[in-house]
């Protein structure tokens, strides 16, 4: 077996962490089945060597390095193959356009990182597709895996895409935990609960629109799903609540022989988890991630009151666009969805589609789109994001985050480059970061 060192050293200590762990695998259980796919199972001693042949043809001229995301072991060898020649692996789906790919991956090569990226993932905005990526806490660090119910000497079947960020991490984690991961490329029902018994996996991730298949299809399988289903302890369902009927999510876990939760599982950090048995739309923080809710001012809304989600983590995870400096670990971000906390905690998800329109001060409807125009045509704005966020009164209010590389501009000034294009905003809603020093400044909120 050749040496993890005779490969070329990576520049980040997580891939390093990552690398370890596979070799350690590959060394003391080179036997164990690593990845079961359609062609056939590969072991971990056979992951590694497929592993180092890719890195050997492997060039390490960018960070980021795309993989056709195939439901096979290739996919997660390409992966390990780019951790060994300190790159960080971007799944991509076969069909992407390369235009498309080669847009986004020109706008992330123009920022340096230090947040020790592992892995990147394609996510698709109202102003196009853009990478983001992840470092901080290690997946060899059991935090996450552990919380959605991974185990060292566990099955898991994945036949959701791997181009999918959460799919991807959960394929990464269960292997660096020394379990088995089974892939397969298309879903059909009754395929699904026969590889389940076949393998004997004791956890599932299912799509959304998997869940809605498997239980419209549960009468004609005849009584099945339960018995088909006895063997997994779990079925995970990383979708947003709301993107899944919580009636297809209700009969699944009736249904079905295993617990079943809904992973809220956001671009930009991790989310939060359904327990079994409760409702399915009532998410518990993941261990380590605090939540909150926040008006367009970005001061926290009260229990029960709809405000956008943001979270920050004690675990080191951070998450970013990558044409954009690093969030500091303890820093709150979001990914624009809106929400209400109850009492103790738990995020009950409201809205996660993109709002298309806001109100101005004025109380008249302008359009994001027209805003993203105006934003895009001001020079000193090298980036910015916009999330639509209810006021005490429910309407909807634009908060503008602008990164700058200069001290000039002001949230006053962005004020008034909106108003003067007829797409006018508070610039107490505004938030200005200038990159060089990362410090932000806005307008201070109303008491």
């Amino acid at each position: 077996m050749t040496s993890a060192t005779d490969a070329a050293a990576p520049a980040s200590a997580t891939a390093r962490d990552i690398i370890a762990r596979y070799h350690d695998l590959a060394t003391t259980q080179p036997d164990r089945v690593a990845v079961i796919d359609p062609r056939g199972t590969t072991t971990f001693a056979g992951l590694w060597q497929l592993a180092y042949q890719d890195a050997a043809h492997r060039r390490a001229e960018h960070l980021i390095a795309s993989i056709p995301a195939r439901p096979t072991v290739a996919t997660l060898a390409a992966a390990l193959g780019v951790w060994l020649t300190g790159g960080v692996p971007l799944p991509v789906p076969v069909t992407m356009r390369p235009k498309t790919l080669h847009d986004a991956m020109q706008l992330a090569g123009s920022t340096t990182h230090t947040c020790r990226p592992w892995r990147a993932h394609l996510h698709t905005e109202p102003s196009g597709r853009h990478i983001y990526l992840v470092g901080g806490e290690p997946p060899t660090a059991p935090r996450l895996g552990d919380a959605i119910g991974l185990t060292a000497s566990g099955t898991a079947l994945i036949t959701a895409p791997l181009h999918a960020a959460a799919i991807f991490e959960t394929a990464v984690r269960q292997l660096l935990a020394g379990g088995t991961v089974v892939l397969r490329d298309e879903f059909e029902p009754d395929d699904w609960l026969a590889t389940a018994v076949e393998t004997g996996a004791d956890w599932a991730v299912l799509a959304a629109g998997q869940v809605i298949a498997l239980i419209r299809h549960h009468e004609a399988i005849d009584g099945w799903l339960p018995v088909a289903t006895r063997s997994l302890r779990r079925i995970v369902v990383p979708a947003a609540v709301p993107a899944v009927n919580t009636g297809y999510l209700a009969a699944l876990t009736s249904h079905a022989g295993a617990a079943v939760t809904a992973w809220y599982h956001a671009p930009t950090y991790d989310g939060a988890l359904s327990r079994p048995g409760r409702p399915p739309n009532l998410l518990t923080p993941l261990p380590g991630v605090h939540l909150r809710t926040v008006d367009p001012y970005g001061r926290p809304t009260p229990p029960g009151v709809a405000g956008l989600i943001e979270a920050s983590t004690s675990c080191g995870v951070t998450c970013h666009r990558a044409d954009q400096p690093c969030t500091p670990a303890g820093a709150w971000r979001t990914a624009g969805d809106v929400g209400t906390l109850d009492e103790d905690g738990n995020l009950t998800l409201r809205r996660l589609e993109p709002a298309k329109h806001y109100l101005d001060p004025n109380g008249d409807r302008v359009t994001v789109a027209a805003l993203r125009v105006t934003l895009d045509a001001h020079p000193d704005i090298t980036a910015h994001a916009i999330h639509v966020v209810p006021d005490e009164d429910g309407q909807r209010r634009a908060r503008i985050h602008i990164w700058t590389q200069t001290t000039a501009l002001t949230a006053a000034a962005v004020a008034r480059h909106c108003t003067s294009r007829t797409t006018a905003t508070s610039a107490a809603y505004i938030t200005v970061t200038d990159t060089r020093t990362d410090a932000a400044a806005t307008t201070a909120a109303p008491r």
